[in-house]
């Protein structure tokens, strides 16, 4: 048996950290950026996501306006969460949607939905991230 040796890898060879990223003499990070809000950051990385994502999220939030109580009830349940999915599939109903095609092309594994999903469990993350924290 040979001894294996991993060659050098560099997954990013042209990154450059952020200009004013900076480290103080105590190893503690300096963004640079302390005049930031979280709604600030929160705000300016949702713009980032797809407008797919960006289409689907006002009906993710109505829906969750609509029933999620973080307090009385902190972890929906699974079929919570299936009905409040199938609730935002309908609210939001895109005229090129299929849920039978999806079906048809996925079988089981309804990506879609499954975004719908994640979206959903992002957005009550969020919410009760500033509550449990």
């Amino acid at each position: 048996m040979t001894d294996y040796k991993c060659p050098d890898y560099n997954p990013c060879p042209d990154y450059n950290p952020c200009p004013d990223y900076k480290h103080d003499h105590h190893g503690h990070h300096d963004h640079g950026h302390s005049h930031y809000t979280y709604d600030m950051i929160e705000a300016e990385m949702m713009r980032m996501h797809d407008p797919l994502c960006q289409e689907i999220m006002p009906h993710v939030r109505m829906v969750c306006d609509r029933y999620d109580d973080p307090w009385r009830c902190p972890i929906p349940t699974r079929e919570m969460m299936e009905r409040w999915c199938d609730e935002v599939m309908c609210s939001w109903s895109p005229s090129w949607y299929s849920a039978e095609v999806e079906t048809q092309q996925f079988g089981s594994r309804r990506p879609l939905r499954s975004l719908v999903f994640a979206l959903l469990i992002f957005e009550l993350l969020r919410r009760r991230r500033r509550i449990f924290r």
